[in-house]
């Protein structure tokens, strides 16, 4: 079985989604404690750390997957785009020492799509660039919660990360569905990410929609076996896929819709319509957890708690299509 760390835990979305998947936490990470009560509750049995930068390899079980969506305020579109040298965002780079002193076979990452854009692209660059200089092939992709079974709009952008080889190809792109560079059904978007190269990339299966979304890979060019079958660093040159072309997200589900808010519920009074607020009930459905995840805690923190928290579904998805390949690739040797 699978083992997995989990970084900026959260209320656990990512935990919840690999363990339905059928991998096994050997530990979190999560200052709020309002937060590490939900974790207690639900893994007590779990070792749980209250600061990133207390975790080393001297401290801590080593593990087959490190996962975590480290804080977005300073690369999100509605906040001051400090960027990686914010505050908040800058945790990446403690997230980035965790994978250099675990070496785990597995990186997943997830945060909202002003990383793509934050400081004209460089912000994304570091990270790609960080794992690609260790040996991972590395690809990512915006998903959009509404077509893992869940009732609300959320784009988030993901990064799988494969240690040694570009497996990590098969964990967001439909294998039938990968071929170089298909031609687009209409213009490409403008780009978004200054500093990443807009060389082909590998692509989800194309899609009647015309709806654009983003798709990237990159080959580390330490290893054989890479996506593009090109050395990623000639002419001592970081080359990565980077292109946004037509067709559709989520696992080649559905539409890449340009909102990141949940549908509203109405009601009828006085036979007019009138907006009401979900219940924390609802937003806990939104996100795919159980009713009563955390139905001990106030309503306020439960809507922080669930607007913060990774979409347990999506989290899922991810975590079969990686247990496949290991189980695969077990099968193979």
């Amino acid at each position: 079985m699978l083992t997995f760390g989990s970084l900026f835990s959260g209320i656990g979305g990512f935990d919840l989604g690999f363990e339905r998947a059928g991998m096994k936490c050997a530990w979190q990470c999560e200052i709020d404690q309002p937060c590490q009560n939900v974790l207690q509750n639900h893994w007590p049995e779990v070792k749980r750390y209250d600061d990133v930068r207390e975790i080393s390899s001297g401290n801590t079980q080593p593990v087959d997957l490190i996962c975590g969506g480290f804080p977005c305020q300073d690369v999100s579109i509605a906040g001051r785009r400090a960027g990686l040298d914010g505050k908040r965002s800058g945790l990446w780079f403690e997230f980035a020492r965790i994978i250099d002193e675990l070496d785990p076979r597995w990186v997943v990452i997830e945060n909202v799509p002003g990383l793509l854009s934050s400081n004209n692209g460089r912000d994304f660059e570091t990270i790609i660039r960080f794992l690609a200089e260790r040996g991972y092939g590395v690809v990512w992709r915006v998903l959009d919660a509404q077509y893992f079974g869940v009732a609300q709009r959320r784009r988030r952008v993901f990064v799988v990360a494969s240690l040694g080889d570009g497996c990590s190809a098969e964990v967001l792109y439909e294998r039938e569905g990968l071929r170089w560079d298909p031609p687009a059904r209409r213009k490409a978007g403008q780009e978004v990410a200054h500093a990443l190269t807009a060389s082909p990339s590998i692509s989800g299966r194309q899609d009647p929609s015309g709806e654009d979304y983003i798709v990237g890979a990159l080959n580390s060019g330490k290893h054989p076996g890479g996506f593009n079958g090109q050395d990623a660093y000639s002419n001592n040159h970081l080359q990565i896929s980077y292109k946004i072309r037509g067709g559709k997200s989520g696992g080649g589900k559905g539409y890449l819709g340009s909102e990141e808010i949940a549908f509203t519920l109405h009601g009828v009074e006085d036979q007019r319509i009138g907006i009401r607020r979900l219940t924390p009930t609802e937003c806990s459905r939104l996100q795919g957890f159980p009713d009563n995840w955390n139905a001990w805690l106030s309503d306020s923190a439960r809507y922080k708690q669930f607007g913060n928290a990774v979409c347990v579904p999506v989290a899922e998805w991810i975590g079969k299509r990686i247990v496949g390949l290991e189980a695969e690739n077990d099968y193979q040797r």
